[in-house]
């Protein structure tokens, strides 16, 4: 049997990201692909969209996301600065376009759990720094 990503799971995704400033200037992010692993669904105000869109998925599948900067707080939710860190994003550009895989699915220890708790409760705003209003 297959696992699949649900609730307090320890997911794996192999992440590349692409971005653009206009319609016709497209650039990879990463150069190859890295990876970005956390603890699904453990903010206080449930799934964030990216989450809710991975729920179910298994080894080896993968999707893309086309999120614009105005968006990508809301989309990622408490996962936003992780994964922009992870991906090394330093300026929000204008739209990125993420393709993830799922590398690993796998138990959560609870020690694990209940650091991924603090650090989405801690990360509940970025200060106002990036305008998303938090």
């Amino acid at each position: 049997m297959t696992a699949t990503i649900e609730p307090l799971k320890k997911i794996t995704l192999s992440l590349l990201a692409g971005s653009s400033g206009s319609a016709s200037a497209t650039y990879n992010l990463t150069g190859s692909p890295v990876n970005f692993q956390f603890i699904y669904g453990v903010a206080s105000d449930g799934l964030c969209p990216f989450e809710a869109a991975l729920h179910d998925k298994a080894i080896g599948e993968s999707m893309t996301f086309a999120v614009s900067s105005g968006e990508g707080h809301a989309f990622f939710g408490h996962l936003c600065l992780p994964l922009y860190r992870a991906l090394g994003i330093q300026i929000i550009p204008e739209a990125l376009t993420l393709l993830a895989e799922v590398t690993a699915v796998s138990e959560a220890e609870n020690q694990e759990i209940v650091q991924s708790l603090a650090k989405a409760l801690a990360s509940g705003g970025c200060g106002g720094s990036c305008g998303c209003g938090c």
